[in-house]
């Protein structure tokens, strides 16, 4: 019995010299390297696609900002302008208790508030505050217009710290 058990040993070898199958560590190794890149990779798309939002929040706010601006530069700084007759028609806009809080008198002069608002494009929040610094007969009329929003971009409160955009823009009269 020995001997066949010698012999069929001896003959499995030749049957398959040189041949040799992967271990179950190598292949657990190999899968758990597998499972770390996806796992980057899902990471690396989550925070992109969070940038991709962030930035597409930042330029609606831009350009909710120059947009009010612009619309209030074209009435000549008429301290009644309001922004919800002007464009209830064209975007959701309501005034609001809620908004950013007016620059304070480090752009030049202290401004005066016109009012808070609160607009609503592709169901992001945007609270914004008009304000004005009156001509002068030297100097030109300031406006202003801050944009801000929630970090979860939704209705409430502002909590202090949020991203803003600001634009001040000058009113000459001749």
């Amino acid at each position: 019995m020995e001997h066949i058990q010698k012999h069929y040993i001896k003959n499995k070898r030749q049957a398959f010299p040189g041949r040799r199958g992967f271990t179950l560590v190598e292949v657990m190794i190999s899968i758990l390297i597998v499972m770390i890149l996806a796992t980057g990779a899902m990471g690396y798309q989550y925070a992109s696609t969070r940038d991709v939002k962030v930035s597409e929040v930042q330029a609606s706010a831009a350009r909710i900002g120059m947009l009010l601006l612009e619309s209030w530069k074209g009435q000549q700084g008429d301290t009644s302008f309001d922004p919800v007759d002007t464009f209830n028609s064209e975007m959701t806009i309501q005034t609001s208790t809620i908004g950013p809080d007016v620059p304070d008198g480090s752009i030049g002069a202290p401004l005066v508030k016109l009012g808070s608002y609160e607009i609503i494009l592709k169901n992001v929040h945007y609270y914004v505050t008009l304000s004005y610094d009156g001509a002068s007969t030297s100097e030109p009329m300031i406006l202003n217009a801050t944009v801000t929003w929630r970090r979860d971009y939704g209705r409430g409160e502002l909590e202090g710290g949020e991203l803003f955009v600001r634009y001040s823009t000058f009113l000459v009269s001749y």
